[in-house]
């Protein structure tokens, strides 16, 4: 038998507040859009660097779209724009001056790959130093050879999943600001009181905090007993606040659970 769910779902705020505030819901259908839209990729690097060995190794990421981009040293190339949430930047040994404009481009969401590793004497010392030089994280890689590929799919997965949080962060934001509006407010919160909400904000904790959904109610039961204790264990706001969403989380959990 199905687990019983509560709340509206994010689909049906969406219809109410359009009916009831068609300015309103339009703002939820972007917020909304934003949240579920891939988390946009974008591959990139000098000619000869060997990008499309490297996204050919890299292969499809779950909830990401993942593009390559033009190089951008050819004569009468322009420059791309680097505008994607996570920049992957495929460099050789050693990084170029154009390399090092690239990385300070994209800043905090570059992440550097140092193809043709598998050539070099010590790639985990060239890395390092290509990551000095850059600025930015940088893993040792060879894109035909497939050598650090696994390494650069954790890597890159882990990238995405942070930006899904900060995306979930963000819808719970945006709609919470949305209590303030008059028409909408029941709606609103309605949502935020039940289970896709709390998923939301569970998704919005670093990926690193969270747990799997038990599938034993008493596992449930025990974890929110637990989450409550961290709740009251003087822990910073931001601890406490992601201890108080988990505990919701497994208390739901456990509710499910029981009324099978």
């Amino acid at each position: 038998m199905a687990s019983m769910e509560f709340g509206v779902t994010v689909d049906g705020l969406r219809r109410s507040a359009t009916e009831a505030d068609p300015v309103a819901g339009a703002l939820v259908s972007r917020a909304v859009g934003r949240y579920r839209a891939p988390v946009r990729v974008q591959l990139t690097g000098r000619a000869g660097v060997g990008r499309s060995a490297v996204i050919g190794a890299l292969g499809p990421v779950s909830g990401a779209e993942i593009v390559e981009t033009p190089a951008w040293d050819v004569p009468g190339a322009e420059d791309p724009e680097l505008t994607a949430e996570l920049i992957v930047l495929v460099v050789c040994d050693p990084p170029r001056r154009a390399d090092v404009a690239a990385a300070g481009v994209a800043g905090d969401r570059a992440l550097a790959v140092l193809n043709k590793a598998d050539t070099l004497a010590d790639s985990a010392v060239a890395a390092e130093r290509a990551a000095a030089v850059l600025g930015v994280p940088c893993l040792p890689v060879d894109g035909r050879s497939r050598f650090g590929v696994a390494d650069l799919r954790i890597a890159v997965a882990e990238r995405v999943e942070a930006c899904r949080a900060a995306r979930a962060a963000g819808l719970s934001r945006e709609l919470r600001a949305l209590t303030g509006t008059a028409s909408v407010r029941d709606a609103v919160e309605e949502f935020l009181a039940g289970d896709e909400a709390l998923t939301v904000a569970v998704e919005a904790i670093p990926p690193r905090e969270r747990e799997s959904p038990p599938d034993d109610p008493a596992v449930a039961l025990r974890r929110a007993r637990a989450w409550r204790g961290r709740m009251n264990g003087g822990f910073d706001a931001r601890s406490t606040r992601a201890a108080l969403t988990l505990h919701r989380s497994a208390v739901r959990q456990w509710a499910r659970g029981e009324v099978r």
